[in-house]
């Protein structure tokens, strides 16, 4: 998928994001959320670069559009050629006792290691 991707994170919660490259190509990833706020972090280099601008938190608002939480878009380009190429881009989510991980990781390129950009939004909740 090319197309920018869109998480949903819970709402009222502190939201820890960072932002990792393993990739020659420079990588750029713009996040926005449903209220038109937006960050960009970029970078390049392997085994878990940090990007600049790739760490940042936020809390999201007690109410959102969407019955499913706050929605978050992001997307991911890589640099070819001088040019801005959009990135193949998928995630995931999983949860260990009470701490969350949403990840949205990307492929630029033909060796399929999705891997290129990587951002995570972390959070952890309290026992019901």
């Amino acid at each position: 998928m090319t197309d920018p991707i869109s998480i949903f994170l819970p709402l009222n919660t502190y939201i820890n994001v960072m932002g990792f490259t393993n990739a020659v190509y420079l990588q750029q990833v713009t996040i926005t959320d449903e209220l038109g706020n937006m960050h960009a972090m970029q970078g390049s280099g392997e085994h878990n670069q940090p990007m600049e601008n790739g760490t940042y938190a936020f809390t999201t608002p007690a109410s959102s559009k969407s019955p499913a939480g706050f929605q978050i878009t992001v997307l991911v380009q890589n640099q070819e050629g001088g040019q801005w190429v959009p990135s193949n881009v998928t995630s995931g989510k999983v949860s260990v006792a009470y701490y969350n991980l949403v990840l949205v990781v990307s492929e630029d390129s033909t060796d399929e290691d999705w891997n290129d950009a990587v951002v995570q939004f972390s959070w952890w909740s309290s026992p019901s």
